[in-house]
């Protein structure tokens, strides 16, 4: 999506939880968005209610927990982090993530988006980011207050 909007980026596949916290944590200084596409963990709740977010899942079957982002002491100070994966906008999860990485702005589902909701809701950002040149919370604004935004995507 990014390279065809011409917008340069670092596709980093993260395949196992070693990796996902490798890369979460080796953030370059240059990069202003750090993008987390993967499922979310959920555990049910009670009948009726939300599942709860758990944390991130990857290919090899783990979970990345907020806790071991915490421990890893991962520092995303002035990034914004944009995540797909379901649930991990949930007030608990998101103020969790934003105090244990201390990233600028954290960017998430509440529920469990569609992919194609989620790639709508990135190409919309993205593109009034980094081509329109909107600031962060503008561009995130705009996107809110123009579309449809099923899975409420949060900004925190």
């Amino acid at each position: 999506m990014l390279d065809l909007m011409g917008v340069a980026n670092d596709l980093q596949p993260a395949r196992s939880k070693g990796r996902f916290l490798e890369l979460l944590s080796s953030s370059a200084a240059d990069i202003e968005v750090v993008h987390i596409a993967t499922h979310g963990r959920t555990k049910e709740t009670r009948k009726g209610k939300l599942d709860k977010f758990v944390g991130f899942w990857t290919p090899d079957e783990q979970t990345v927990t907020i806790e071991e982002i915490a421990a890893a002491a991962i520092d995303l100070s002035g990034k914004v982090v944009i995540s797909t994966a379901c649930l991990s906008g949930q007030r608990g999860s998101r103020e969790a993530f934003k105090s244990a990485t201390e990233c600028k702005y954290y960017i998430a589902p509440i529920r469990g988006p569609d992919f194609y909701n989620a790639a709508l809701m990135c190409h919309i950002f993205y593109h009034k980011r980094f081509v329109l040149n909107r600031s962060v919370k503008r561009a995130f604004s705009e996107y809110k207050d123009r579309y449809k935004n099923p899975h409420k995507f949060c900004f925190l």
